[in-house]
């Protein structure tokens, strides 16, 4: 269930490497105080609500899913509950493609502990929507449910919905937890040009000495997958004890390696998103830089 709808992110990576050893780091902006919401709003006419979501369900022109989607978009809050419950159970992909789109749009950080109380809905749709948008945001309090969804789609095996494990694995990360690392693991070997920015995203949630000592047991695997996948994590959660192991891989033949050893010291040392592509060339150069640093 890993579909396109999912490159939908709050959040961009920056494309510039000019002057990215050069200068000093950019001071992270303040992030906002988030005010979690304890009840969803009531809508100002719950008739008129349900059926907005009956047009954008049905949809019969694309003027009428549209002016369906601004109709709901104006009702804020106080559409999202009553969209999960119509997302969760919707089985026409276009209808549910639309609600997809619209809820992306809906959900803020401000609603993960009501999302929280979705995780377990009966549901699959519904489950992924709330802890995949729940793992953008890095809320600890949301913890003790993330855990239990988590546990829910390990204990399926290979049974368990490829995006639901995702899901569970980010937002049991981005709450706190390590129970999750080792799917996100996995994801950052094989998708992270899909999932890598959500991922950086919910890392923050456990950066520090134990995620770090977890994680960089990949460095000294022998395969590059594994190895790439331990760097482009530790971009995230590392600390600077991972520095050590992180250094010799910076004259790697292997670009991959040299490019992910270049965003971990980015990410540990200067609190720096990853940046996306790196010539060999680029790669070169900005790796003698760093060993210059370090």
């Amino acid at each position: 269930m890993m579909h396109a709808a999912s490159l939908c992110l709050v959040l961009s990576l920056p494309v510039s490497t000019s002057g990215a050893l050069t200068q000093a780091p950019a001071q992270p902006e303040a992030p906002r105080e988030i005010v979690y919401l304890t009840e969803w709003p009531k809508p100002a006419s719950k008739d008129t609500l349900m059926t907005d979501i009956e047009r954008l369900v049905k949809a019969r022109t694309e003027e009428m899913g549209t002016l369906a989607h601004e109709a709901l978009l104006k009702c804020g809050d106080s559409a999202v509950p009553f969209l999960l419950d119509r997302y969760g159970k919707e089985k026409d992909e276009g209808a549910h493609d639309r609600m997809h789109a619209l809820l992306v749009e809906l959900i803020k950080p401000e609603h993960s502990r009501l999302l929280a109380k979705r995780f377990a809905s009966p549901n699959l749709n519904e489950r992924t929507m709330t802890m995949w948008r729940a793992g953008l945001n890095n809320d600890p309090q949301i913890r003790a449910q993330a855990e239990a969804a988590f546990a829910k789609v390990e204990k399926q095996g290979e049974k368990a919905d490829e995006f639901e494990r995702y899901a569970a694995a980010l937002v049991t990360t981005a709450s706190g937890s390590m129970k999750g690392l080792s799917v996100l693991m996995d994801t950052a070997g094989k998708r992270w040009d899909k999932y890598g920015k959500e991922i950086h995203l919910a890392l923050r949630g456990v950066r520090g000495a134990e995620a770090t000592a977890i994680v960089s047991k990949g460095l000294a695997e022998a395969d590059r997958k594994p190895k790439v996948a331990a760097l482009r994590l530790l971009s995230g959660c590392g600390d600077k004890s991972a520095v050590p192991g992180i250094k010799p891989l910076l004259d790697s033949d292997d670009n991959s390696i040299r490019v992910a050893a270049i965003n971990a010291l980015r990410g540990i040392i200067d609190g720096a998103d990853p940046l996306p592509e790196l010539s060999s060339f680029e790669a070169i150069e900005m790796a003698k830089k760093w060993k210059e640093r370090l």
